[in-house]
């Protein structure tokens, strides 16, 4: 199945540099130091075949897509990252249907870079509405999915070996009425 969320993994990465420049300030001494952070709106445009509850289907999408956030250094030193980012999606089919996103329809993030641990939970909550070549609600496609991961460095190598995930779940749920 053909997921369209391209640019919310790019906006994690975008937030793991932020966080380097993050990682390279001095803490404060007496209270959290905050820093926002903002991307886009950014625009793809591309083609997609079968697209979630339309399986058949061949359609040119243009999805546009803005990042919101924040990097909380405490006076400890202590990271975490968490955000949002929020989509607009229209999928254009030959016959004149088209699927547009709702009101609701984006990804949350949090993310705690504190060697040795390291947790992330990326969360995506789509709503689209489908509609026929004139214009009238026909269905709905409902995308829910959560994706987690808990890593301890215990060799301090930064790369995830056996043992070292001690949580790790992507749950999907696709709903289509």
């Amino acid at each position: 199945m053909f997921s369209v969320r391209r640019l919310g993994h790019r906006s994690v990465v975008a937030v793991i540099v932020l966080l380097g420049a993050a990682l390279s300030a001095s803490p404060a001494h007496a209270a959290a130091e905050v820093t926002s952070f903002s991307s886009g709106p950014t625009t793809q445009t591309f083609v997609v075949s079968g697209y979630f509850c339309l399986p058949d289907s061949v359609g040119t999408v243009t999805q546009t897509a803005s990042t919101t956030g924040q990097v909380v250094r405490s006076a400890s030193g202590q990271l975490s990252v968490h955000g949002k980012t929020v989509f607009d999606i229209r999928v254009d089919f030959p016959d004149g249907s088209y699927v547009q996103s709702e009101r609701l329809n984006r990804d949350v993030f949090a993310f705690t870079p504190n060697t040795p641990l390291t947790v992330s939970t990326h969360t995506i909550i789509d709503v689209e509405t489908i509609y026929n070549a004139q214009g009238q609600p026909v269905g709905q496609i409902s995308i829910h999915e959560t994706m987690h991961v808990t890593f301890r460095d215990l060799n301090g190598n930064h790369q995830p070996d056996a043992g070292e995930i001690t949580v790790e779940f992507d749950r999907f749920r696709l709903r289509c009425t």
